[in-house]
C-alpha cells in the first residue's frame, strides 16, 4: 500500500563529492518500504514541474526513511538545499522489492544506483547474512564506504585512485577465486552502461540477478507510461502490449536480468 505523507527532513549531509543523503521523518512509509522500492518526492511546495524526483530508499531508522541523490539539476538542487524541518511531500513506497534467496548475495551498487543496494547491504548485515558489497566510481571522491577487501566491501574506481582500478565487473572478478558464482544472486543498481555490463555477465554465465532499473518515472504508479521496458521475447505472440512491455515503476523497478532485454532506457 502507498501513502502520501507530509514527512520532515530531520538530517542533510553530504556523504560524497555532489553526493547527498537526507532522512526525512516518514512514519507511515518508513513502516512499510521494503529494500529496492522508491519514493516520488515533490522537491518543493511549489514545485511547478509535472514530474516529482523518483528516488530509491537507501535505509529505514524507525520513522526515519533516507535517500541518497546527486545534486543535478532544478529539482535535486533543491534537494540539496533543504534545510531541518522542511515539510516533503512523498509518495510511497512505491515499486516491488529485492527478493533474496539462500544463494550468497553480492550486491553491485554504481553512482547513486548505491542507494538501494546499500539498504539490502544493511538489511543483510543486521541479519547476520554473509554478503559482497561492490561499488564503482569514476574518482576517488565519488565513495563514501570504506574498501575492506577482508570485510568484503570493494570499491572500484575508473582512474585507479582508490581500491580496485577498475569498475564493478573488475570488482567482481576480484572474487572468482574465492566463491564459486553458481551459488551466488547478484542484486544491481546503477548507471545503465555498468547494470547492462552486469546484465551480460550474468546472462552469459547463468548467475542468478536482479537489477533495480533507473529510468525518469513521472507518476510511479503506472498512469503516465512513461517509464516502459522490454522483455526478452519467450517466443509467443508479440501482440499483447503487457507481455512484450513492462513499467519500470509497477513491474519493477527489480526485474530478473534473464526477462529485460536491456538496462538502457
Amino acid at each position: 500500500m502507498a501513502f502520501q505523507e507530509s514527512a520532515r527532513v530531520i538530517s542533510t549531509e553530504e556523504i560524497a563529492h555532489n553526493t547527498f543523503q537526507v532522512f526525512l521523518n516518514s512514519p507511515l512509509i518508513s513502516v512499510a518500504v521494503k529494500s529496492g522500492q522508491f519514493v516520488n518526492i515533490l522537491p518543493a511546495p511549489d514545485w511547478e514541474m509535472p514530474m516529482r524526483r523518483p528516488m530509491s530508499v537507501s535505509g529505514v531508522d524507525g520513522s526515519h526513511l533516507g535517500v541518497i541523490f546527486k545534486a543535478v539539476g532544478p529539482g535535486t538542487d533543491l534537494m540539496r538545499d533543504w534545510k531541518i524541518g522542511a515539510e516533503v511531500d512523498l509518495l510511497g513506497p512505491l515499486g516491488n522489492a529485492w527478493h533474496v534467496s539462500e544463494k550468497t548475495p553480492i550486491l553491485i551498487g554504481g553512482g547513486v544506483g548505491i542507494a538501494p543496494t546499500w539498504f539490502l547491504h544493511n538489511e543483510l548485515k543486521a541479519q547476520g547474512v554473509d554478503h559482497y558489497l561492490i561499488m564503482g566510481s569514476r574518482t576517488a571522491n565519488e565513495h563514501f564506504i570504506e574498501h575492506d577487501v577482508g570485510k568484503k566491501l570493494i570499491m572500484c574506481t575508473d582512474d585507479g585512485a582508490f581500491g580496485v582500478s577498475g569498475n564493478v565487473i573488475t570488482g567482481l572478478d576480484t572474487i572468482r577465486e574465492e566463491i564459486e558464482l553458481s551459488t551466488v544472486k547478484l542484486f544491481v543498481c546503477g548507471p545503465a552502461p555498468m547494470m547492462e555490463a552486469v546484465r551480460e555477465v550474468a546472462v552469459g554465465e547463468n548467475i542468478e540477478c536482479e537489477i533495480a532499473l533507473e529510468t525518469v518515472m513521472a507518476c510511479g504508479f503506472g498512469i503516465c507510461q512513461g517509464c516502459t521496458m522490454e522483455y526478452v521475447s519467450n517466443g509467443e505472440s508479440t501482440d499483447s502490449y503487457r507481455k512484450k512491455f513492462g513499467l519500470v515503476c509497477m513491474d519493477g523497478p527489480v526485474f530478473n536480468a534473464k526477462e529485460i532485454k536491456t538496462c538502457y532506457l
